[in-house]
């Protein structure tokens, strides 16, 4: 029955001509079901071909090359699909993984989706040592299947952030020392940028990105493309519940822009094209402000959302696109992001509403920049291009922007400050830093 249905498969393109519009839709559903069904039961055949020896009895090394010796004819799959296929079906042969297997049985879950189950569930094990590990699985296993692996990623960090939130500090601190950014020239002479970046960095170059790539209405004199000025809104805070929200709303709308003769006319960019272009723009602007008068803009505007007494105790924060950064990232954006910050308590009662002078203002940056020539680290030497402002007393610790109270740092330092607590006594010439760990005023909670 199953190579009468693969033989049906293969005679369906020379059949489209004779499929009306509702029979097209209704085959597309049942070929991604059976694209989704088909790997969950490969999966559980290469669990049970293991367990009746027939890989010890073939030239395979493991799961995987087993897998691939069964493609035959013109039958082609990626292979980190094999291997991925491979590894959930090693996982179903162990008692401790029933919950996965049982999920695959019935449908439930992709393969994939149960593939970053068992790795989640390996770091939250450790966070929660009194959960069952079926219950770990069990919460992967609920979470929307639609959020895909990213959705378990978040819901990882979640965990750890809300259980052990100086683990989840300590792991992005290990990851921002292994970020690595590298090009190469493809066979059409384009340039392939790939860059791994831990989750605080990857906020703000997404967040910069998106606020920059809206569509813009095309200008017909420039051959169709998107127009280069840019539409803002006032600024507004938006709150999410019992938290913290800073942000600044930008007009995002997709429709068609009318031009001056009034008929409208739709930004040609792809959604590709407008996030390279904004990122041109951002990296033109900190050139600019490079080789000027040497004062850096603010960086990219992040909308985080946490609770007060979440950002008082040490715990993370989630951005605008549902990543969850450690209390060090968050603390940090609260110095250098361009942010309305509104601090929610309770119902969503406003108790403290921040502006957007509470960044350090153009005046105060100048003369921090003639104060202090660069990072105020001890032992660094980063010039003031590579530089950001830091309060000494932080902003959700009722400090204030003034030039007293303000020192650069560059970004790696920056983020240390934070995350160890450190303080600093602030000279009329120089800051002299204090590096005992949790110092910092409102540190003390997160220390304990």
């Amino acid at each position: 029955m199953l190579r009468a249905a693969a033989e049906v498969i293969d005679e369906v393109p020379g059949a489209l001509h004779q499929f009306g519009e509702d029979d097209e839709a209704e085959l597309m559903a049942t070929l991604l079901r059976l694209q989704g069904r088909s790997s969950q039961v490969g999966a559980i055949v290469a669990a049970d071909a293991v367990d009746r020896g027939v890989l010890v009895g073939s030239d395979a090394a493991n799961t995987s090359q087993w897998i691939s010796g069964r493609l035959t004819g013109g039958t082609r799959l990626e292979p980190k699909a094999i291997r991925v296929m491979a590894s959930v079906a090693d996982a179903c042969r162990h008692r401790k993984n029933t919950v996965i297997g049982q999920a695959l049985l019935k449908g439930s879950c992709s393969v994939e989706s149960a593939r970053t189950a068992l790795l989640q569930a390996d770091k939250v094990g450790p966070v929660i040592p009194t959960a069952e590990r079926d219950e770990v699985l069990s919460w992967f296993l609920q979470v929307d299947p639609a959020l895909g692996c990213d959705g378990l990623t978040r819901l990882t960090r979640a965990i750890i952030d809300r259980f052990a939130p100086e683990k989840l500090s300590q792991d992005d601190e290990n990851l921002e020392g292994t970020e690595s950014l590298s090009w190469s020239t493809t066979a059409t002479g384009m340039t392939r940028l790939v860059a791994e970046l831990s989750p605080a960095n990857a906020a703000i170059l997404k967040e910069a990105i998106n606020a920059k790539s809206a569509p813009r209405p095309a200008n017909p004199a420039d051959g169709g493309r998107g127009a280069t000025k840019e539409r803002l809104e006032a600024p507004s805070a938006r709150g999410h519940g019992s938290g913290a929200a800073f942000g600044l709303n930008l007009d995002d709308d997709t429709t068609d822009s009318p031009t001056a003769s009034g008929q409208p006319v739709r930004d040609e960019r792809s959604p590709g094209k407008r996030r390279a272009d904004a990122l041109m723009d951002l990296v033109g602007a900190g050139a600019r402000a490079a080789t000027g008068d040497g004062t850096q803009a603010s960086a990219a505007t992040v909308l985080l959302t946490m609770g007060l007494q979440e950002l008082l105790h040490g715990h993370g924060a989630t951005t605008s696109t549902g990543d969850v950064l450690d209390a060090g990232a968050a603390r940090r954006f609260a110095c250098t992001a361009d942010l309305i910050p509104v601090v929610l308590g309770g119902p969503s009662q406003p108790l403290d509403v921040g502006r957007r002078e509470r960044l350090a203002t153009r005046a105060i940056r100048v003369a921090v920049i003639l104060r202090d020539g660069g990072c105020t680290f001890p032992g660094c030497d980063r010039p003031p291009g590579f530089c950001e402002i830091h309060h000494v007393t932080p902003w959700w610790a009722g400090g204030k922007t003034s030039l007293t109270s303000s020192a650069m740092l560059c970004g790696r330092h920056h983020q240390t400050v934070h995350r160890q607590g450190y303080t600093a006594d602030i000279q009329p010439d120089r800051v002299i830093w204090d590096l005992t760990p949790g110092r910092m005023p409102g540190h003390q909670t997160t220390a304990a």
